[in-house]
């Protein structure tokens, strides 16, 4: 073609300038110039059209980095300020199928690996399940970086394995072993650790009580929080989101929603701390609207969080100039020559890059498209392609080549397109070794289906290079092939499965896809409902709780109409397992129906002691309380352990009295002493004793001390087991509680908490004693803040334990913690705001209950409120709390509502609120506040009415805060020296009042309970000023304003700001 331009001519130039190498290759070779265009090859040479999106994920990465590997001056500066340590950013790249969205992550991956970025590759699809994937992505991780230990990357990717085994837990690294087991091939300075660390671990996970859908994700997690924790930036890509499912959707999710809460805890040698960047890409298609839906929302909820950047990119078409710029580059031919085959190729293809790739690979083939040696140049014939190639898309085209395709290759592909995206060497063996199925050099037709472009290998695992290939295939294969073919798979691979768990479950996928709509024989139900039971076991001790619920609704499905009679054992089973997984997942209703069916039809009371185990969980859950209590009480009778009908105060001190020698003399050496306990009866009774103490605190806590007392007889008569650590815990609990001996007590809960960390199952009991032993004995005996930041903590362990219900009251242990301590009033209500919807989520209610009435509080003090939830009344709460028996929840009610009269001085308010709920003779950790509240109030009063009995409540108050204050200096001097001050007021001492004020100032300030250090400013500013000392008094009042408003309590500063401008002692009084 002639130049027709001085344009065209300038453009030519420039480009041989540009890209000599386009020009100078063999022209006297066809083959070589096939080659040098990649058609037929699995590399990308150059993106084209994509300038845009390249540029923007450039950026990311490069923001990214530049946050890890920052200066060492700014590292150290922003890590001592615990600011801006973790710089997290995720991009969304969404467009049709075949739009280049994986190629795009291709270079993306290349670049990041060019810069010793640390890479978690994903790619999801619908055959293939998402935990298996997610799980095959860190085993490539650990698989690549495990040998490589004469890498720079030693000390980063020993740091990773180290944050990995100090978090989680024998159960949970057992279970991670099963499904990523390059992670146990680690460096030999952990190794040997490792070893040991899993073989003291001999229960399956499957047995445990509490373990629940949030584990696997919550393990997941850890491991990107560890990779994140290495001083090297992190990309995980995860491609074709839409196949994925909302449990891993969760996990997206809560990664970047905690991202913050990354612990900064992983040193090396040099106790050197880095900085955190995680970049994230995932990938959908915009077509599957259905599927998008979920994946909308996780965007939107990371956008809301502002945890993260989020960018959403949407990849379109190309352009016919960008086709024109493809072809010119790979045919190395100028612009202009091109211009109308690209035309042609944009119409036929709509600039899908997928079709543009096939299409020329379908012309090149048909001859259409060839060099010829004489012109040494691509040349070709539009009007000849125009009238041979007419279709629509390009799905004619592949299933045109699938069928030119030699037998062999053809079956290998047919057989590869049934069990998904992906298969690996191991599966392959498996199925080469039935000769009837495969009756041919697999392995040599694989190589052949990479020469051909089908398939690519990446280790020991071939993948289509595209889906579309690998669905096109699948969908030729004729309905009455297909189903048959998926049995032959599956029996092939579940008689070669043994133990090995992946092999079984992908035989189990296989079989049932055989199972759907066919006409099965009773005996063939049978079976496969039994080999779904054992997929859904499999499951479960990988966590993946949504794979497993559905081999379990598989193998109920295949169950005969006369299951109970005729397959008994496997129908209870399968029964239980729902309910659990039920449970797991807060399907209250799912759960009922299948505790229903299953205790129904038990013929044996052991038969039914896992159910009924459950029906406790789903009562408690429900907030019924009492029911919950009843039933666990039916079930010790008839394992032998009998409880009074009714128990007082007398009772519970007499229990405690004959405990107390034994408590008294228990340490950890002699609990190390006892034998396992092995009585299996015994065992069930201390499961079951331990689910109604727990059930027992929110409603019957006078039931608590019997039932705990009892627990340690029979651990010291029968030998120890987990559960003997709660009942040591709520003995001294009940200590505390109803004995009020405070150090007895705490003692006993120190030697539980050594056997809990101690123990395998840590974060269960972690999880499980969050009230007992962090927020009662503990809270008043360590520094409260230190206390509180353990429920953080706990809450991850509960996660980490699949305890759904733990961790929702870790949650908010943790946010009323925050509360009594001081917390900046604000930042804290979005707590408890999140706390109402996560248990509101998981039907929680108990727990949804509690966080309103003290976000109630939140609201009163602060001024501010969220439209994000809809919360009660007190008035409703309280019917609530009768209606359901809710002690606890009564008893909050009352709390926060006199504690918000307290902090707006309406002292009357308080003592009468005070009146109505008189102490039960059970000592909550509240009471030292509530004492601290109705003192401050009842001298206050007294010194305006003169009022004996007011003196006197004030006195019995300050000799209780004296005695805590023997007990935590730190805790309690701040409010034990405020009361010494207003009732040395009160005794006209103003020389004494004035000192001790000033020692309540600096002791709240030293121990950081800002809200108290500004209630003690406001008393001795109301003091200075009664008294004559205007000018000081002012001054307290400004500080008092200052220390209320970094509270956030902004209610409180309007009331008293008003006091401050007018500076009227009657005004004062009034305030008062």
């Amino acid at each position: 073609t002639a130049l027709a331009s001085m344009e065209e001519m300038l453009c030519d130039l420039n480009r041989m300038k540009k890209d000599p190498q386009h020009f100078l290759f063999d022209r006297t070779c066809p083959q070589k110039a096939l080659d040098y265009t990649s058609f037929f090859a699995n590399t990308e040479k150059h993106l084209y059209g994509r300038k845009r999106e390249i540029d923007i994920l450039t950026r990311t990465k490069q923001d990214i980095s530049n946050h890890v590997y920052m200066s060492d001056e700014m590292s150290m500066a922003k890590i001592k300020s615990r600011e801006n340590i973790f710089h997290c950013e995720a991009a969304f790249l969404s467009g049709y199928a075949g739009s280049g969205k994986s190629h795009l992550l291709h270079h993306l991956i290349h670049a990041c690996k060019e810069d010793n970025w640390f890479i978690l590759n994903c790619k999801f699809d619908k055959h293939s399940t998402p935990i298996m994937i997610m799980a095959k992505a860190f085993d490539d991780f650990f698989g690549r970086w495990v040998p490589r230990l004469d890498s720079a990357m030693d000390g980063s990717f020993h740091r990773v394995c180290l944050s990995i085994f100090s978090t989680i837990d024998k159960e949970g690294l057992i279970q991670l072993l099963e499904i990523i087991p390059n992670l146990g091939k680690i460096p030999p300075e952990v190794q040997t650790d490792l070893i040991g660390y899993c073989r003291d671990q001999g229960s399956s996970s499957i047995d445990k009580v509490g373990f629940g859908t949030k584990r696997r994700t919550q393990l997941f997690q850890v491991l990107i929080k560890s990779l994140c924790s290495s001083g090297r930036p992190v990309l995980i890509t995860l491609d074709d989101l839409q196949w994925s499912d909302s449990t891993n959707a969760d996990a997206i999710e809560g990664l970047i929603l905690n991202y913050r809460d990354v612990p900064c805890v992983v040193q090396d040698a040099q106790k050197e701390k880095y900085n955190h960047g995680l970049m994230l890409v995932g990938t959908f298609r915009s077509n599957e609207s259905r599927k998008n839906e979920g994946i909308l929302d996780i965007i939107n909820s990371i956008e809301r969080s502002e945890n993260a950047k989020v960018t959403q990119l949407d990849i379109e078409d190309l352009t016919p100039t960008d086709v024109g710029k493809f072809l010119s580059a790979t045919l190395c031919l100028p612009l202009r020559h091109t211009q109308e085959l690209a035309g042609l190729v944009h119409l036929k293809t709509r600039g899908n890059p997928f079709f543009v790739n096939q299409f020329l690979k379908t012309i090149i083939r048909n001859r259409m498209l060839q060099f010829g040696v004489k012109s040494r140049r691509w040349k070709w014939d539009c009007d000849v392609i125009n009238m041979q190639m007419i279709s629509d898309g390009v799905a004619e085209l592949l299933a045109t080549r699938y069928n030119q395709l030699h037998h062999p290759l053809k079956q290998t592909v047919k057989i590869a397109s049934c069990i998904g995206s992906q298969i690996d060497d191991s599966t392959i063996d498996l199925l080469s070794s039935e000769e009837h199925l495969l009756p041919f050099d697999v392995k040599g037709v694989l190589q052949l289906a990479i020469t051909e472009g089908i398939v690519e290998k990446a280790g020991p695992l071939y993948q289509f290079t595209h889906d579309l290939i690998q669905q096109t295939i699948y969908e030729s294969i004729p309905n009455n092939e297909r189903k048959p073919l998926h049995k032959v798979i599956g029996t092939v691979l579940l008689r070669s499965a043994a133990n090995n768990s992946t092999i079984h479950l992908l035989a189990v996928d296989q079989i049932n896809l055989y199972c759907q709509d066919a006409d099965l024989g009773s005996q063939e139900r049978s079976h496969i409902a039994r080999i779904n039971a054992t997929a859904a076991k499999f499951a479960i001790s990988a966590s993946n709780f949504e794979q497993a619920r559905s081999y379990v609704n598989a193998g109920m499905r295949l169950l005969n109409n006369n299951r109970w009679k005729e397959e008994y054992s496997l129908s209870l089973q399968l029964y239980e397992m729902s309910a659990a997984m039920s449970c797991f997942n807060g399907d209250v209703d799912g759960m009922s129906w299948c505790l229903r069916e299953a205790i129904s039809n038990v013929i044996s009371f052991e038969d039914s002691l896992t159910s009924s185990g459950l029906l406790a969980m789903l009562l408690a859950a429900s907030s019924k309380y009492q029911e919950a209590i009843s039933n666990c009480l039916s079930i010790l009778s008839s394992l032998g352990e009998e409880f009074p009908r009714e128990i007082n105060l007398g009772t519970v001190l007499n229990e405690l009295a004959v405990i107390q020698n034994t408590l008294a003399n228990i340490s950890v050496g002699q609990v190390k002493l006892l034998p396992a306990m092995a009585d299996k009866t015994k065992l069930n009774a201390m499961k079951f004793l331990s689910m109604v103490c727990s059930y027992s605190i929110q409603s019957k806590p006078m039931l608590v001390p019997i039932l705990s007392c009892r627990m340690v007889r029979l651990t010291m008569e029968n030998g120890f087991c987990d559960d003997s650590i709660v009942g040591l815990v709520t003995a001294g609990f009940s200590l505390f509680s109803f004995a009020d001996n405070v150090e007895l007590g705490y003692q006993i809960g120190k030697v539980g908490e050594f056997f809990i960390e101690e123990s395998p199952n840590r974060h269960a009991l972690r999880s499980r004693l969050p009230f007992e032993l962090d927020g009662t004995l503990k809270a008043v005996v360590e520094p409260a803040q230190s206390v509180v930041a353990l429920f953080h903590d706990r809450y991850d362990s509960a996660m980490l334990a699949g305890d759904v219900g733990g961790a929702m009251h870790s949650l908010l242990s943790y946010c009323l913690g925050k509360l009594h301590t001081g917390s900046e009033l604000v930042s804290l209500s979005k707590f408890f705001v999140a706390c109402i919807k996560q248990s509101t989520k998981y039907q929680q209610n108990f727990v949804r209950y509690l966080a309103m009435s003290a976000y109630h509080l939140c609201i009163a003090l602060s001024g501010t409120s969220s439209n994000e939830v809809d919360i009660m009344s007190f008035e409703e709460l309280n019917q609530i709390g009768k209606r359901e028996k809710h002690l606890q929840l009564l008893y909050q009610n009352f709390f926060n509502e006199m504690w918000g009269y307290f902090w707006v001085g309406d002292y009357v308010k308080v003592l009468e609120l005070s009146k109505k709920y008189k102490p039960t003779g059970q000592k909550r950790s509240l009471e030292v506040t509530r004492t601290i509240i109705e003192g401050i109030a009842s001298l206050n009063l007294a010194r305006k009415t003169h009022h004996a009995s007011l003196r006197k409540n004030g006195e019995d108050a300050l000799q209780k805060m004296l005695k805590w204050e023997k007990i935590s200096k730190w805790n309690f001097q701040h409010c034990t020296t405020l009361l010494q001050a207003e009732l040395h007021y009160l005794n006209g001492d103003i020389a004494s009042a004035g000192s001790a004020y000033k020692a309540s100032i600096a002791s709240a300030c030293e121990h950081k309970f800002v809200h108290y250090e500004a209630l003690a400013y406001e008393l001795y500013g109301i003091f200075c000023v009664e008294n004559g000392m205007v000018k000081e008094g002012a001054s307290q009042l400004q500080m008092a304003l200052d220390k209320y408003t970094q509270w956030g309590a902004m209610t409180k500063v309007k009331a008293l700001q008003r006091f401050v401008d007018t500076g009227d002692p009657s005004f004062l009084r009034k305030f008062r």
